[in-house]
């Protein structure tokens, strides 16, 4: 019976040791930090500003020019406490976008993302920041032709004149 509860616990560490190990692939890598936006340049950098910005990620760096958002979070103060009991009790996330124009509508993302200066493939955040970014991207978006001004509402708050159509 020992022999038996052994071989168990030997392939249940087994297990746990190569589904522990697996790395990602090139193609999973690649899916988790990059991105593409149907949005002019301009309008998926604000799009990225005001996810990371909304999240709640202090904005450390951005340069619209070079296409370079990086975003921190954690307690900066405990991080950089010497003393011992805060020593490596917080962790410290830094999220980078970088973002360059593909065409005149489209706009590629790339993200990476540290964890106490390590870089990290955490999906989870990953996949929030992205969720963020696309939900502001739709907040960018305007539409393609503006509303004639007759399927606009006046917007003057006043009772039409007698003989005159509302809105006019």
């Amino acid at each position: 019976m020992i022999n038996g509860q052994v071989s168990i616990y030997l392939f249940g560490a087994m297990m746990v040791a190569v589904s522990g190990c697996a790395q990602p692939t090139q193609s999973e890598i690649k899916f988790l930090e990059t991105r593409e936006l149907e949005l002019p340049y301009d309008e998926a950098y604000s799009a990225a500003l005001n996810a990371m910005f909304g999240m709640g990620l202090s904005l450390q760096h951005t340069d619209k020019a070079s296409g370079i958002i990086t975003g921190q979070s954690g307690d900066h103060v405990q991080r950089a406490s010497t003393h011992p009991l805060f020593r490596g009790l917080c962790n410290v996330t830094k999220v980078t976008l970088m973002l360059a124009s593909k065409a005149e509508t489209t706009t590629q993302l790339r993200m990476k993302v540290l964890v106490n200066e390590k870089q990290q493939l955490d999906r989870t955040l990953m996949t929030k920041i992205w969720q963020a970014i696309e939900r502001e991207a739709m907040l960018e978006t305007r539409p393609a032709t503006p509303a004639k001004s007759e399927d606009r509402p006046s917007g003057t708050g006043h009772a039409p004149k007698d003989g005159q159509a509302p809105g006019g």
